[in-house]
């Protein structure tokens, strides 16, 4: 069967804290990204921002967890994935979350970024194929 592409590049700010656990003895964090946009719609100057729920497992979830906070800016790339559930008073519940595959760290907000913060090229990419099966809710 041939395989679709389902590719994400997004640059925008943390909205929190990074939440970070342990999964089945896997890290994982989870976090949301405003993404702001600027444009002119009959010469007025309009803004919008999207708000984007992310999710990184392994040693990515590890340095996010170490070197991101609330404001930082970042560039991710990722593929989407459509979660669904029960809920507890039985109807279906659905969210699409970003599976980040590659993260980098952008811009500062006003301290310096650790002299020892891995570099582009140190981000190992994450492969979701040994990350343990687990219910939505379970993440996060």
């Amino acid at each position: 069967m041939a395989t679709d592409l389902n590719t994400v590049f997004l640059v925008g700010r943390l909205t929190k804290d990074p939440e970070f656990k342990i999964v089945n003895n896997s890290s994982v964090v989870n976090f949301s990204i405003a993404n702001n946009r600027t444009y002119m719609q009959n010469g007025v100057k309009k803004e919008e921002v999207n708000y984007f729920e992310c999710v990184a497992w392994g040693k990515l979830a590890d340095i996010i967890k170490q070197y991101t906070s609330k404001g930082k800016q970042v560039a991710i790339e990722g593929r989407l994935r459509q979660e669904t559930w029960d809920t507890s008073d039985g109807k279906k519940a659905s969210k699409v979350r970003i599976y980040i595959n590659n993260l980098q760290l952008l811009g500062s907000m006003g301290a310096s970024v650790p002299s020892e913060t891995p570099t582009s090229s140190e981000y190992a990419e994450t492969s979701y194929e040994n990350i343990p099966e687990v219910e939505p809710e379970d993440i996060f």
